[in-house]
């Protein structure tokens, strides 16, 4: 499809076939050039998960998205590519409450043909690889990854001492893109959602990553940088510059 080949362009990954040797490339390429961002979260509009809704965030609009947008365009990328996926939920674990999140099974991942996660949308916590389901653990430039328990994914990011739960997943179950707006839903309108509050955008970057807030931006790389955030005009013209590669 046409919007595949753009797509392609943007990601700069072509898209025309994939092999599962591939997918940690395609998994970087994602990575390194859609952020994540709450935008439409905070503009609060609802449109059905379809490759129209794909093209007009990713495309017309050149954004990126929260979990439900990353990981439902590649789901749909993987898809129309023949690869056997399925969309599953999972809930986050909240490290600073040390609770499971209070909005429920809102994040959502991708099983790759039984044996491995995909995941592109888990903010700056990106394995960059597929992770394998039988407890292997496997490492990328942003840390090592392993699932335990058969459905919790526990992270140990570069420079950390000891694993963390990341989330817990349901592996038997497949979601629908019905699910899909009910999540977004969710994250739209619950007290409890952290996404709903102020605008965010954060991108892995490949010595790093790097995390706009109203207030900041700070980039992790060999050093570490933070700028203050003045107001909106700025906080436009870092987003576009620092996370879209354009001008503002």
């Amino acid at each position: 499809m046409d919007w595949m080949k753009d797509l392609g362009q943007r990601i700069e990954f072509p898209l025309d076939a994939i092999t599962f040797d591939q997918l940690p490339d395609l998994l970087e390429a994602f990575a390194y050039q859609l952020p994540f961002e709450n935008t439409t979260v905070l503009e609060k509009r609802i449109r059905p998960f379809s490759d129209e809704r794909f093209i007009e965030t990713f495309l017309t609009e050149r954004r990126g998205g929260v979990c439900y947008d990353l990981n439902g365009l590649l789901h749909r990328v993987l898809q129309e590519l023949n690869c056997p996926v399925r969309l599953v939920q999972a809930t986050v674990y909240d490290t600073k409450s040390d609770a499971w999140s209070a909005t429920g099974p809102t994040h959502v991942a991708i099983i790759w043909n039984e044996t491995h996660l995909l995941d592109t949308g888990f903010g700056v916590n990106l394995p960059l690889v597929p992770v394998p389901l039988n407890g292997e653990t496997v490492h990328s430039a942003s840390g090592s990854y392993r699932i335990i328990n058969n459905d919790t994914l526990e992270m140990k990011r570069t420079g950390q001492a000891e694993f963390v739960t990341g989330y817990r997943f349901d592996r038997e179950t497949s979601i629908t893109t019905d699910d899909l707006s009910k999540m977004e839903q969710i994250i739209q309108q619950s007290d409890a959602s952290p996404f709903n509050k102020g605008r965010l955008v954060a991108m892995r970057t490949p010595t790093g990553q790097k995390t706009l807030t109203e207030r900041t931006l700070r980039i992790e790389e060999t050093t570490t940088t933070e700028l203050p955030v003045a107001g909106p005009a700025q906080f436009e013209m870092l987003y576009n510059t620092h996370f879209l590669g354009r001008e503002s």
